[in-house]
């Protein structure tokens, strides 16, 4: 096999190479691990050890060959060092050092001090294939620890090009691989760069998860915060305002005509004050939800803002519903007080429609009004809608919000039936 067709398949693994250093970098600009700096480091060095060896194959010149031992050990090392960042941040010590002048030594022993080529070449292949195959362990490790499918490919496509490396005095240092072994190491190289991408794809699965996690318990400490003070206000202050009004009425009974119309609209500001209390107790937590169900109390809910909007609402839901977890049920109540409100202060509409459906594990909620619409893309609507809570709250039970203008609002909630267990 003539140079130039070993040439071009080195140029062909370089650019490879060199685009999986690129996608390493970009995933370390993009999210700051460290591990991707070194991953990005790592491939950069085997681009030059590419290029050290074209530049061999060309010139034929010692000292390039010197250079390609020297930086195929520093790419193993780093390969080594990116694997051991890769669950936590692994501090660096001096003595570390100490491992990459072992490439640097052996390299010059090796190039320019040993004749026979089997005692130069294998100590460096050994110590190559030892630090790949001791980086295949720490994948092994971390693939058995939390079960990630990324750890996994990486150990066994590590675990493979270890081993093969022990092949290089044998075969690979006698043409027998060529062009073949620099299309094996191009594979190698694509697999890892796969693997490399589930890790990254896996890590942030984690942190969406962590994020819906947070999500869900602020939303429940947010229910329970606005239980408490429902609670209190229906035992402390409307208790207190109600023994008022009856200590009010035993003075309206002993008082003069003129002092009982004074206390009769005392008595009337009591009532508008003991009312106020009950419907701001019944926002904070509607009672009918604990106590009848997420129907009645969707129901309650469409009438009394009816009643106090003045909208022509019409309300269209099945007798009766499946089996809905508490959560669920109490986001979907929020997502529609929030939605019936924007309708009563934003959309200038005269009718809405809520309609109800349960159907493929999923509960539905469709609210439409004939309104002027969304003035702006939802993604750009400001905070006074409200959506991006109701988001929050949906997102914390694994359901959706969309919105869309169409000859007015629309806007469609989903929340998964499956959540009934939960």
């Amino acid at each position: 096999m003539n140079s130039a067709t070993e040439i071009h398949a080195a140029l062909l693994q370089g650019v490879v190479t060199l685009g999986t250093a690129l996608l390493c970098w970009y995933l370390f600009a993009s999210y700051r691990r460290r591990d991707f700096l070194w991953w990005s480091l790592a491939w950069s060095l085997y681009v030059l050890r590419i290029g050290a060896i074209i530049a061999f194959l060309l010139t034929a010149a010692q000292p390039w060959l010197f250079i390609h031992q020297v930086l195929t050990g520093w790419t193993a090392l780093a390969l080594l060092w990116a694997a051991l960042n890769v669950s936590q941040v692994t501090p660096w010590r001096a003595r570390y050092g100490l491992a990459l002048l072992l490439p640097l030594a052996w390299s010059y022993v090796a190039i320019y001090q040993i004749k026979s080529f089997m005692l130069a070449a294998l100590p460096a292949v050994l110590f190559l294939s030892f630090a790949t195959l001791w980086t295949a362990g720490v994948f092994y490790k971390q693939w058995r620890a939390t079960g990630s499918r990324g750890s996994a490919v990486l150990a066994g496509v590590l675990l493979t090009w270890g081993l093969h490396h022990l092949d290089y005095p044998i075969l690979r240092a006698k043409g027998a691989w060529n062009p073949w072994g620099y299309y094996l190491d191009i594979l190698f190289v694509l697999t890892m760069g796969i693997g490399i991408v589930i890790l990254m794809l896996e890590e942030l699965d984690r942190r969406t998860g962590e994020l819906q996690r947070l999500s869900a318990r602020m939303v429940q400490h947010h229910e329970e915060e606005r239980r408490r003070v429902s609670l209190e206000l229906h035992d402390q202050s409307a208790q207190v305002w109600a023994a008022v009004k009856m200590q009010l009425g035993v003075i309206r009974e002993r008082a003069t005509s003129d002092l009982a119309t004074s206390i009769d609209r005392v008595l009337d500001l009591v009532d508008a004050g003991i009312r106020s209390i009950r419907s701001v107790t019944t926002n904070l937590r509607p009672p009918l939800l604990d106590d009848l169900g997420l129907l009645p109390a969707l129901r309650a809910l469409v009438l009394s803002f009816a009643e106090q909007s003045s909208l022509d609402i019409v309300f269209e839901a099945p007798p009766q519903l499946p089996p809905v977890s508490p959560d669920a049920g109490l986001a979907l109540f929020r997502a529609l007080q929030e939605t019936l409100s924007n309708v009563a202060r934003h959309s200038g509409a005269t009718s809405a429609t809520v309609c109800l459906a349960a159907d493929n594990g999923e509960l539905t909620l469709i609210v439409r009004d004939n309104g002027r619409g969304f003035p702006l893309p939802a993604s750009h609507l400001p905070a006074s809608y409200g959506l991006a809570g109701m988001r929050e709250r949906i997102s914390a039970v694994h359901g959706s919000v969309a919105v869309a203008s169409d000859a007015g609002a629309l806007v469609t909630v989903r929340v998964p039936l499956t959540n009934a267990g939960q």
